[in-house]
C-alpha cells in the first residue's frame, strides 16, 4: 500500500470521472489509502485501467460506466455499487467538462451541457447517497471545484460560473447536513496537467504566461491532489466542513 497507510479501510469511496487526469489521481490514493475505490466514468475502457492500477498496488477497485448527466444512470449505478461493494461512504464529484467560447456566441445548449456536468450532476449525486450516510452515520462528500470559480475568465463563462456552483453547493451542503454527519468540503485546483490543459501548455508563449502567474512557477501533477482527498476523506478532517481548499500554487494569493 502507499505512504498514507490505511486509514480508509473499510470504506468505499465512488469517485466519478475516475479514468484520467484529477479523478485517476484521487481514486489512486484513496485506493493506496484502503478504501475500497468505485471508479466511475463514461468511458468503461479508461475506468477499467484505473481500477486496475489500484488493484495492481494491493488495493480494491471495480470500474463502473456512469454518465453523470443522466438521472437514470446515476440511480441504476449506486445501485450496482451498493450491491457490488456496499454502500457509498465517500463520494467525490470530480467528473466536469469545460469549454472555450466568447459569450455572446454560446448556445443555451452548451450552457446547459455545461452546467448539467459540473454542478446539477454534483447535486443529483449527493443527494441521492446521502440517505444511507445518514442512516449510517455519517459519510463525506468531497466535490471538485477550481480556482476559476472565484474568478472572472474570459471565454470561460459557463465553467467559471458553474465552478463557483460548486462552491456554493459546497457550504450549503454542508451546513444542512453537519448534524447528520456528513462532511462536504472542495478542492479548488489550479492549472494541473491534464487533457484540459495540454494544449495551452503545448504552447511556449501561453506557457511562459500560465507559469508567471504561479509563484511556484509550475502547475500541479494530478496526482498531487489525491493526497488531500485522501485527508478530506479520513478521521483526521472530522472538524472540517463547507471549506473549499485552493491547490493553485498560490496564484489565487497572488494579486
Amino acid at each position: 500500500m502507499s505512504e498514507n497507510g490505511r486509514v480508509l479501510a473499510g470504506r468505499v469511496a465512488l469517485v466519478t470521472g475516475a479514468g484520467r487526469g484529477i479523478g485517476y489521481g484521487i481514486a489512486q490514493a484513496l485506493g493506496g489509502a484502503g478504501a475500497t475505490v468505485a471508479c466511475a466514468a463514461r468511458s468503461l475502457d479508461q475506468v477499467e485501467a484505473a481500477a486496475a492500477a489500484i488493484r495492481a498496488k494491493g488495493g480494491s477497485a471495480r470500474a463502473f460506466r456512469l454518465d453523470v448527466t443522466s438521472p437514470e444512470d446515476i440511480a441504476g449505478q449506486l445501485e450496482a455499487i451498493a450491491q457490488a461493494l456496499g454502500p457509498v461512504d465517500v463520494l467525490v464529484n470530480n467528473a466536469g467538462t469545460t469549454l472555450q467560447k466568447r459569450s455572446l456566441e454560446l448556445t443555451d445548449q452548451e450552457w446547459e451541457r455545461i452546467l448539467t456536468t459540473n454542478l446539477t450532476s454534483m447535486f443529483r449525486l449527493a443527494r441521492a447517497v446521502a440517505p444511507s450516510m445518514i442512516a449510517r452515520g455519517g459519510g463525506r462528500i468531497i466535490n471538485v471545484g477550481s480556482m476559476w470559480g472565484r474568478v472572472g475568465v474570459p471565454k470561460f463563462l459557463a465553467y467559471c460560473v458553474s465552478k463557483a456552483g460548486v462552491d456554493a453547493l459546497t457550504r450549503c451542503l454542508a451546513v444542512e447536513w453537519a448534524r447528520r454527519g456528513i462532511r462536504v468540503n472542495c478542492i479548488a485546483p489550479g492549472y494541473t496537467r491534464t487533457d484540459f490543459s495540454v494544449d495551452e501548455m503545448a504552447d511556449e508563449r501561453m506557457r511562459t504566461l500560465i507559469l508567471s502567474r504561479i509563484p511556484l512557477r509550475r502547475v500541479a501533477e494530478p496526482d498531487e491532489v489525491g493526497p488531500l482527498a485522501v485527508y478530506l476523506a479520513s478521521p483526521a478532517s472530522d472538524f472540517m466542513t463547507g471549506q473549499t481548499i485552493y491547490l493553485d500554487g498560490g496564484q489565487g494569493t497572488a494579486g
